[in-house]
């Protein structure tokens, strides 16, 4: 059993704005979220930065070129409509990056899994806990079904469930502009009464287009993520116990 205390392939740490770590994961996965949304891939390996750029690229160029008006407008038969509303200035700045994003997110996961093997060989250990002026964050059992309903209530409190804080805040803040910029809320409260018309004049396309791929990430995202952090918990759990308390001579059957 390995003592290093300062491992060169750490596995995962927690921090003030949450837990970060690293897993074998499905490239594949990965590249079905960028392209889903570009950016998603990255956040769910944990390449925040460079998710949180992909994002706001998404919703600036997507928005301004029209995209999801155009996308819906195909799904209806409408091609020519789809042709007409698009602008082509900003769409063919967005191809080059949205294809950039799911190669990206597809071949950091391959890496990150590579790593992730190194880590395991050394037996790296994982810190469990982390107290700072702003958070405190230490690893325990939590419920993945319980970060499913939160995030499905409204994207990114199931991500705060889990402690992921910086991911959780953007999600969350994010679908709070979608909500309103698309006025999604007036559409339902309208729709409750009965009048649908009303309620399918009052919603801006480009904007609503955004909240069913927000809402898939953040269920999928916590509860991977929840399963996995809770992977971590029962590692450290065993490491401490075998390091401190197992017989050095004590042989682990096969």
């Amino acid at each position: 059993m390995s003592k290093n205390q300062n491992p060169r392939h750490p596995k995962g740490t927690l921090t003030t704005l949450g837990a970060v770590g690293t897993h074998l994961r499905n490239p594949w996965v990965s590249a079905w979220w960028s392209a889903a949304l570009p950016g998603f891939g990255h956040l769910l390996i944990s390449n925040h930065f460079k998710g949180f750029v992909l994002m706001l690229w998404e919703f600036i160029v997507n928005r301004q070129a029209h995209i999801n008006s155009a996308i819906l407008l195909s799904f209806t038969g409408r091609f020519q409509e789809a042709r007409e509303i698009v602008d082509h200035r900003w769409l063919l700045l967005y191809a080059a990056v949205y294809v950039y994003a799911i190669w990206d997110s597809y071949s950091e996961t391959i890496e990150q899994n590579k790593y992730y093997i190194l880590a395991e060989r050394e037996d790296s250990p994982i810190v469990p806990a982390k107290f700072t002026a702003l958070e405190v964050g230490y690893a325990k059992k939590r419920k993945p079904l319980l970060a499913i309903m939160w995030s499905l209530l409204t994207p990114g409190l199931g991500h705060l469930y889990t402690k992921k804080i910086a991911e959780g805040f953007v999600i969350l803040t994010w679908t709070i502009v979608f909500a309103y910029l698309s006025h999604v809320c007036e559409a339902i409260e309208f729709s409750l009464f009965g009048d649908f018309d009303k309620a399918r004049s009052v919603v801006d396309y480009d904007w609503l287009l955004f909240i069913p791929s927000i809402y898939g990430y953040s269920a999928y995202a916590s509860y991977a993520g929840l399963v996995e952090l809770n992977k971590y918990y029962e590692a450290e759990q065993a490491r401490y116990l075998k390091q401190n308390y197992m017989d050095s001579e004590y042989t682990m059957p096969m």
